[in-house]
Order: structure tokens, then C-alpha cells, then sequence
């Protein structure tokens, strides 16, 4: 395959993968359910350019708004030392993915330590690894009270992390909503109405009266 090629294949599939990004994870929010507790997690537009590993000099919301509308071309992309082909190409093998990952089984890593920067939590199918922060603005403050998606690792960082915990419930919101509505994943090691009261208050009364079965 030539170096056109790859670039025009690796387009396609960074512009197919935003419209599954955009379809189910943007403008939704997810609970994760672990080890007793539980973080909320949201996927931003802007955190889409970071997580396909290519250089670009388009702003990460243009970035994600040509691929969304079918207007990135082979030009807006490049790789350097910095952004390797190889590198971008493992990333991409799993970016279509990662939706997939917010809603079935998975591992919830916590106190990622990789070579260039820490993480506080990271979710995990062994394939691959989403690295969350908190997302914060250039002051260092605090912008959203649960959690961003910020880095995607080829690889499970399992040996990079201080703690790992089976995810036992993943539910899901959109944004504007005040309750949890939807069960997206449950082990049925534990049933709902068994999740500690500050889950529970978070949960709409008919998922809390609802058994175990997965609602989506």
C-alpha cells in the first residue's frame, strides 16, 4: 500500500468512527459502577482529535466537525516523531470501538502512570485503554465534576496502574437529563436496588425498580 493510500484509508476510517463518536458518545453521560463507587464520564467533541493519533493543524473542534461532515481530506493530516504512523495506526484499529467499550463488559484501572503523563482512571477491554482526567481549563481549574476522556493507549496499562476493579454497571443520561435512565451493562452480581444510596439517588425510579437486565 502506498503512503496515498494509507492516508486516504486512515481518513475513511477516522471520519467513519466520528459519526459513531457523535451518534452514541457525545452529548451523553456514563456512570461507572466499581469497587462500590462510581465516576461519570463524558466524551467531548474536542477530545475526538486527540484520540486518533494524527498530526494535524486544524483546532480539535474543526477537526471533529470536517470529519463528522465528511470534509477531511488526506492534506489535514500528517505523522511525526511525535505522531508515528505506527502509532496512529494501532490507535485507529480500535477507535471504532470505543462506544462499544462505554457500554458492555469492561476493567476500570485507577492511577495510570505512563511515560509522559498521569491519569486518574482508565477503563479497559485488555485491547485497548481509555485514559480519563478531569477536564480543566488553562487555569488548572476544574470544568466538569466527573470526568473526560482524554487519551486512547493501545493496550490494556494494566501494569502501568496502581489498582484494577470489574466494572459491575455502566448507565447512561444525555446530558440535560438529572437522572440515569438507561442500564447499558450489568455483571448481575449485583442487582440495582442493591447499589449503595448515593448510586441509587442518582438512578430514575423505574430503572431502580427494575431488575437486572440490561435496558439497552
Amino acid at each position: 500500500m502506498t503512503i496515498s493510500q494509507d492516508r486516504k484509508a486512515i481518513v475513511q476510517l477516522i471520519k467513519d468512527s466520528s459519526i459513531t463518536y457523535k451518534k452514541y458518545l457525545v452529548g451523553r453521560k456514563f456512570m461507572y459502577v466499581f469497587d462500590g463507587r462510581y465516576i461519570e464520564v463524558i466524551y467531548k467533541a474536542e477530545n475526538f482529535r486527540h484520540l486518533t493519533g494524527v498530526k494535524t493543524s486544524l483546532p480539535a473542534k474543526a477537526f471533529y466537525r470536517n470529519a463528522t461532515r465528511n470534509l477531511l481530506t488526506e492534506s489535514d493530516i500528517g505523522f511525526d516523531s511525535v505522531h508515528p504512523f505506527t502509532l496512529c495506526a494501532k490507535k485507529l484499529k480500535h477507535i471504532e470501538d470505543v462506544a462499544k467499550m462505554a457500554t458492555s463488559e469492561c476493567i476500570m484501572l485507577e492511577e495510570i502512570q505512563t511515560d509522559t503523563m498521569s491519569y486518574r482512571f482508565g477503563t479497559t477491554d485488555l485491547n485497548f485503554t481509555l485514559c480519563l482526567n478531569r477536564d480543566k481549563n488553562k487555569k488548572g481549574e476544574e470544568l466538569y465534576d466527573g470526568y473526560v476522556v482524554q487519551s486512547l493507549r493501545d493496550g490494556d496499562c494494566f501494569s502501568k496502574s496502581k489498582a484494577v476493579y470489574p466494572v459491575t454497571h455502566i448507565f447512561a443520561k444525555n446530558n440535560d437529563d438529572k437522572k440515569y435512565s438507561e442500564l447499558l451493562y450489568s455483571d448481575n452480581s449485583l442487582s440495582v436496588v442493591a447499589l449503595p444510596d448515593d448510586i441509587l439517588a442518582l438512578l430514575d425510579d423505574k430503572l431502580k425498580e427494575s431488575k437486572t437486565e440490561v435496558l439497552a
